[in-house]
């Protein structure tokens, strides 16, 4: 068993033999949950005195050693905390755009070229029958109307 003198760990668990614990007993005092022991088991960070058994001391002092080791992982990288930050931004955008779609604000794309192309269609066609509603005019002027009407929509059409 590796001793472990740090005076706050100590403090916390006592200065008597290094008591052994279950694996529920260590997770009260860490205030983690037994699966997140048995991963640190596996991952070598807390040692097993045997099959679900701790020694307190040991294994409080393991477990802060790896906390503290990770502790600063990062934390003074420009890059790293810019990285985090797009990561976390893209993340809430992304619940943004999905909340935004489930509320139909958005709409994809082809439905709304779908109901632009249909508006487009009704407009063409009443602007069309216009000429055949000024029967009572010079013919000439109706052929013109139409022929300017006609012209307008090619325009837009090219455009």
């Amino acid at each position: 068993m590796q001793r472990y003198d740090d005076p706050d760990i100590r403090r916390l668990v006592g200065d008597g033999p290094d008591e052994l614990v279950s694996t529920d007993e260590l997770g009260s005092w860490l205030g983690i949950d037994a699966r997140r022991i048995g991963v640190l088991v596996r991952a070598g960070d807390i040692p097993q005195a045997a099959r679900g058994r701790f020694h307190l001391r040991e294994s409080v002092a393991a477990y802060c050693r790896r906390l503290r080791a990770g502790a600063g992982r990062g934390s003074t990288s420009p890059e790293w905390t810019a990285a985090k930050t797009r990561a976390a931004e893209a993340g809430a955008e992304k619940a943004e755009l999905a909340n935004a779609v489930a509320r139909r604000d958005l709409l994809p794309a082809a439905e709304v070229a779908a109901q632009w192309s249909g508006i487009a269609h009704d407009v063409r066609a009443a602007l069309l029958a216009v000429p055949s509603r000024l029967a009572g005019l010079d013919p000439e002027a109706v052929r013109r109307v139409d022929s300017e009407i006609r012209a307008a929509l090619e325009g837009l059409s090219d455009e």
